[in-house]
């Protein structure tokens, strides 16, 4: 059984589903470089910015998630110079400010073309996104975490396991390599996924794993493999 790491990951320069770096302190954030509309309410994600820092992500306060109504509660890709809106992140759980378990950071190629956003939840990733742009321009948004749950869903199935909560049938976890990482004019992807984070004997599980090769340019898997890693119910040590 491989070893699972309990762990809030962010992105930084060096690995990007790794663990939190004082250089990535959300407590480091500010909302100096927003437009007074927006500087009330969120706040610009340090650990997000391009290397030119002309984009990043902008996340509520927590005042502005305290009504689950409101829904101004949710999470941005923003150029900063003229400010713009250039994306919604598309994901019904909004990073917040002091979010228990959370975090936010991306990963950027040099030359600003590409970058992947992770919002980081207890045990790993929640959501994966993978932006392109061109001048400045965002061209394309994949939600890459669930293009790698879609391949690793028919093993899943099969092995009837149960969901990991009424709500979500599996999770990803953070180990002690990245998850996805660039490498030319691709996403490289080592993942793996579990109904049970915490290995509880006698609970009915499933853990899974994929090695995977995302073609940017094409926008499809060129590689993958995915390898069952246990079904069935979990022994003591």
């Amino acid at each position: 059984m491989y070893q699972r790491i309990l762990i809030v990951t962010a992105f930084c320069s060096l690995w990007p589903l790794a663990l939190v770096s004082a250089e990535n302190d959300p407590e480091n954030d500010s909302s100096a470089a927003l437009p007074k509309e927006y500087a009330g309410d969120y706040l610009l994600a340090e650990s997000t910015l391009s290397p030119d820092k002309t984009i990043g992500v902008i996340y509520p306060r927590t005042s502005l998630c305290d009504d689950e109504a409101d829904k101004r509660c949710k999470d941005f890709l923003v150029y900063l110079k003229p400010f713009k809106i250039l994306a919604t992140l598309d994901t019904p759980y909004p990073y917040f400010q002091h979010e228990s378990h959370g975090g936010v950071g991306a990963d950027w190629m040099n030359d600003k073309s590409a970058a992947l956003v992770t919002l980081d939840r207890k045990w790993g990733p929640g959501e994966i996104f993978l932006y392109e742009f061109k001048d400045g321009q965002l061209v394309r948004s994949t939600n890459l975490l669930r293009k790698i749950h879609d391949l690793l869903a028919p093993d899943f199935r099969k092995a009837k396991s149960a969901h990991y909560n009424d709500d979500v049938d599996f999770i990803f976890e953070s180990e002690d390599k990245p998850m996805v990482e660039f490498k030319g004019s691709t996403v490289q992807i080592h993942a793996t996924a579990t109904t049970d984070p915490k290995g509880i004997p006698g609970e009915k599980a499933w853990d899974g794993e994929v090695e995977a090769v995302w073609d940017i340019p094409s926008a499809k898997f060129t590689k993958q493999r995915v390898k069952r890693l246990f079904a069935g119910v979990r022994k003591g040590d």
